[in-house]
């Protein structure tokens, strides 16, 4: 089990103001794409003006055939436009609806990008906060409706604003006084806005319940084994069915806070239609208004409530969009608290002298880790770090790359102070084989080239066969360019640990780090793997964790951590006789 320190500084929760969060949209992903955006603005402009025409066509066809006259005189003006503007509307419609996909897709993927960079440069504390379940429902999940509402967005609002603006500028130019019948869908906007707060936190807990489910499913499905094993389906189904569950009851509170939106519109959009008509034929018997003009504003109610409608429901879709975009926010302003010093160093040419100096290391509640610490490894030597799981062992590994700061004390390579260090050089001066090896969905050969990825072909395969990997990897169906399946999962505990240690051969760095390596194989296994540790130290200083205590035989010092503290040190003979804590641990293990 692993004592690394669980610190969990939380990333800085974004503005939940809807103005910062939307002028951070435009700003940062929306208004760079300046020519995109223009052009698509000019094509919704002809289609909204092209929409608004059909008001005047329906105002001259009535009035022309009220009046008696013959219509065959406006046919050469009428029928082009009529058979014209659907045209320029559907072309207009089809060119903008692909800028503004590009415009959407375009903000998305530099969303994504940002996320990942965060995640990527995010200290281990401040990453392991979030939970992988988490950020990949925010990667997924909630990139998905921002996307979905993106496209949306800036493909209808603008375009259905400007269509209704050309409306009603048309209609108010045919007959003001009936025009003035719209403010009743002004009313609308009252009840809309009110229920905009509330689906907008609907929508943020629907959408971080996700994120738990996520979790859930991926702790579930790692732990495949042991739940078949220890028959605990009954158990996963009880606590899954209930994330469920709690989903259903999330989404359904949000669609029924958003279903009450097309019905207010319906029922308004009604009254508008009936109180032009009342009104018109009132102005008409006054002489105030033409059959015409009273059939343009018509048709132009017609027109504007599916566009009003349209922009009521949109209502839903940006604050679905506004909660989603908080919780990506909350990713990308994740900032690590362990960055390079203004003045760091580069580590060049080091000698891989190792020092922890009175090293304190605490959890951010303020659970003390490590009290007091001091090791030194000299360069070439091999210490090794043996006791009790939870002691502190993984902690004191863990400093030395500095994934974690120490929080008081030093940590010191070549007695250079770490945090004096760029991040980048020392950890290129360090290799890590610990209990679990990560392996990715490629091949062999990518896999230990993550050592040092300017490897050449023949140096990948010496270093497997100092690592006693090249055999079982020539067995493979298609040696090193065999691709290796999730996590490595094809291949026995010992070949991915062997993998683990030609990964670490190829990076040829002073200093090693082994991190129970052995701990979980069989005795054959071992002994391989043990065999190319041994190789694989030679020459470089060796900070070695081990429960097996068979394992640090010709370890030129023992630390023995427990509850943070070194209570022992010696050589391993030095210590049996003393007949102390290591004594003891050798005694339980014969």
């Amino acid at each position: 089990m692993s004592d690394a320190p669980a610190t969990s500084p939380e990333s800085p929760a974004p503005d939940d103001n809807h103005r910062v969060i939307l002028g951070r949209l435009w700003r940062d992903y929306i208004a760079p794409q300046k020519g995109l955006l223009i052009r698509a603005s000019l094509l919704m402009a002809v289609y909204a003006a092209a929409t608004a025409a059909y008001v005047f066509v329906i105002q001259i066809v009535i009035d022309a055939a009220g009046e008696g006259r013959s219509v065959e005189g406006y046919a050469k003006l009428i029928l082009p436009v009529v058979l014209g503007v659907p045209v320029l509307s559907a072309l207009t419609n089809y060119l903008q609806r692909i800028d503004t996909n590009r415009i959407a897709l375009n903000a998305v993927a530099q969303m994504q990008t940002r996320m990942f960079d965060a995640s990527l440069d995010a200290d281990l504390a401040t990453f392991s906060a979030q939970g992988s379940g988490g950020l990949i429902s925010r990667f997924v999940s909630d990139v998905g409706v921002v996307s979905g509402a993106l496209i949306r967005i800036i493909g209808n609002l603008v375009r259905d604003v400007l269509s209704v603006i050309f409306l009603i500028a048309s209609m108010l130019y045919l007959s003001w006084q009936l025009s003035l019948g719209l403010v009743v869908f002004i009313v609308a906007l009252a009840p809309l806005i009110a229920l905009s707060q509330k689906m907008r936190g609907s929508a943020k807990d629907a959408q971080a319940h996700v994120g738990t489910i996520t979790g859930e499913l991926k702790e579930s499905f790692d732990g495949a084994r042991m739940v078949r094993a220890y028959g605990l389906q009954g158990r996963e189904r009880a606590r899954l069915g209930e994330s469920f569950a709690t989903r259903i009851r999330l989404f359904l509170k949000l669609v029924s806070q958003q279903a009450r939106v097309d019905p207010i519109l319906e029922v308004l959009g009604g009254f508008a239609i009936a109180a032009v008509m009342i009104f018109g034929i009132w102005l008409l018997r006054t002489g105030s208004i033409t059959p015409g003009e009273i059939g343009g504003v018509l048709g132009g109610v017609m027109f504007l409530a599916p566009k009003l409608r349209a922009l009521g429901t949109m209502n839903n879709v940006v604050q679905e969009m506004l909660a989603s975009l908080s919780r990506i926010f909350a990713v990308t302003d994740m900032r690590g608290t362990i960055t390079d010093a203004p003045d760091a160093l580069a580590l060049t040419a080091p000698r891989g002298r190792v020092e922890l100096r009175d090293v304190h290391f605490a959890y951010a509640d303020g659970t003390k880790a490590l009290r007091g610490v001091s090791i030194l490894a000299e360069p070439g030597q091999r210490i090794a770090l043996v006791g009790p799981s939870g002691g502190g062992k993984t902690t004191i590994l863990n400093l030395v790359p500095r994934l974690f700061d120490a929080t008081a004390g030093a940590v010191l390579i070549d007695d250079i102070d770490v945090r004096e260090l760029t991040l980048e050089s020392l950890r290129e001066n360090i290799a890590l084989v610990s209990q679990h090896v990560t392996l990715f969905a490629d091949t062999v050969a990518e896999n230990i080239r993550l050592g040092r990825p300017d490897a050449s072909q023949a140096e990948i395969e010496q270093a497997a066969r100092s690592a006693d990997a090249h055999d079982f990897i020539s067995r493979l169906p298609q040696g090193y360019d065999t691709v290796l399946g999730e996590a490595g999962d094809t291949l026995s505990g010992g070949q991915r640990q062997r993998l683990g240690i030609a990964r670490a051969i190829l990076r040829d760095a002073p200093i090693l780090l082994l991190d129970e390596a052995t701990s979980a194989l069989d005795a054959e296994s071992e002994s391989k793997v043990q065999a190319a540790l041994e190789r694989l130290a030679q020459g470089r200083t060796t900070l070695v964790i081990a429960h097996k205590l068979s394992t640090i035989s010709g370890a030129d010092r023992v630390y023995v951590v427990e509850n943070g503290q070194i209570v022992e040190q010696g050589t391993e003979a030095q210590l049996r006789r003393k007949k102390g804590v290591f004594a003891r641990f050798k005694a339980l293990q014969g």
